[in-house]
C-alpha cells in the first residue's frame, strides 16, 4: 500500500509545479531613435507598468484519491530596475500611458525619472528590469477538514533594453522673434 500523502506535502509539490506569468515590459516615453533602437528621455517622467493581461492570481492544484491541495500565487506589487542606477516599488502594475494625461505628466502610481543618459553602457543602452512580486498561500484537505498556510513570496521577472536619450530643444520666444524680423533669418 502506498503512503498516504498529506496536505501540506501536496501543497509542496504545487509549490514546485506552480508557473509564474512574467511581467510585460511596458513604459512611455517609448521613442524611436534615428538609428532605430528605441528611448526614453533623460529628465522626462517616464511611466512604468506591465501588460495587465499577466496581472491575475496564478494556481496549481494537486489531488492523490481524497486528499488534495492547492497553491494560489496573486500578485501583490511591481518594482522596477532602471538599468542606470535607480530603482522604484509600486502597489499595483503601473497604469499605461494615455495622451490625454498629458505631454509630461507624472504616472499616478509607477513613474520614474532617468537622471543620466544611457551613454557608456553597453551598446549606449540600459538594461531595466520589471519584477512582479507574488505572495503564495495554500489551502487543502485530507477529506476530513481544511488545512492551509503560506508558502514564501515568490518573484516573476523580465527585462528590456532601450536608450536613455537626452535630448535638447530650443524655444523661441514669441516676443523675440517680433523684434528679430520675421523670425526667419
Amino acid at each position: 500500500m502506498p503512503p498516504v500523502l498529506t496536505p501540506a506535502q501536496l501543497a509542496a509539490q504545487a509549490f514546485e509545479q506552480l508557473r509564474l506569468p512574467l511581467p510585460v515590459p511596458r513604459h512611455s516615453p517609448n521613442v524611436r531613435l534615428p538609428d532605430g533602437r528605441d528611448a526614453t528621455i533623460v529628465g522626462e517622467n517616464t511611466w512604468i507598468w506591465t501588460d495587465h493581461s499577466v496581472w491575475t492570481p496564478a494556481a496549481r492544484r494537486v489531488q492523490v484519491g481524497p486528499v488534495w491541495a492547492e497553491v494560489t500565487a496573486t500578485p501583490i506589487g511591481l518594482s522596477f530596475t532602471s538599468g542606470t542606477g535607480g530603482s522604484l516599488s509600486c502597489s499595483g502594475p503601473g497604469t499605461p500611458y494615455d495622451r490625454s494625461a498629458g505631454l509630461h505628466a507624472a504616472s499616478p502610481d509607477c513613474g520614474f525619472v532617468y537622471t543620466r543618459s544611457s551613454y557608456g553602457q553597453p551598446q549606449d543602452e540600459a538594461t531595466a528590469t520589471w519584477a512582479i512580486r507574488w505572495s503564495v498561500r495554500w489551502v487543502g484537505s485530507d477529506g476530513a477538514g481544511e488545512v492551509g498556510g503560506d508558502f514564501p513570496a515568490m518573484l516573476s521577472q523580465a527585462s528590456a533594453t532601450f536608450a536613455v536619450a537626452e535630448v535638447q530643444a530650443l524655444r523661441m520666444n514669441a516676443d523675440i522673434a517680433q523684434i528679430s524680423g520675421s523670425g526667419r533669418e
